[in-house]
């Protein structure tokens, strides 16, 4: 999703385009992770030390709830934030809350089928599954 669909969905909504609101987006865009809002603080005050983590909490909060291009998946009881929107399920370690995506076109047409299937008319989705991961795994079994 590009910075044009930003900017259509927030005029959609009545919202003002702002540079605060595309700088969050670019940065979330940019990320290789799943930031949480402290970690995407960090990572925009290196460029914009003027842009608050209150800023960033209330442009994550209208990007998720209002234009619903973001999307949080929470572990350990933090929000992380995901804005790609190619169909992927989450990997989730429940002892250190890593989280990994995964791409199959298996999956995904598995996916379409069941929707099709059941008539369903899903507005959004997110898939995850919760394994222990590599790194927490290797601790075990020293």
């Amino acid at each position: 999703m590009g910075i044009d669909i930003l900017k259509s969905k927030l005029k959609e909504h009545g919202k003002r385009i702002t540079p605060q609101r595309i700088v969050v987006y670019n940065t979330l865009k940019e990320s290789t992770i799943h930031p949480n809002a402290e970690e995407l603080h960090q990572e925009i005050i290196k460029k914009h030390p003027n842009i608050s983590l209150a800023t960033v909490y209330q442009i994550l909060n209208l990007f998720e709830d209002e234009l619903r291009i973001v999307k949080s998946i929470s572990t350990n009881h933090i929000k992380h934030y995901d804005i790609r929107s190619e169909f992927h399920i989450h990997t989730i370690c429940p002892k250190c809350g890593e989280i990994e995506d995964i791409y199959s076109d298996k999956i995904k047409l598995f996916w379409e089928n069941l929707i099709e299937e059941l008539r369903l008319k899903p507005e959004d989705q997110i898939i995850k599954i919760y394994q222990v991961c590599s790194a927490c795994s290797k601790k075990k079994e020293i």
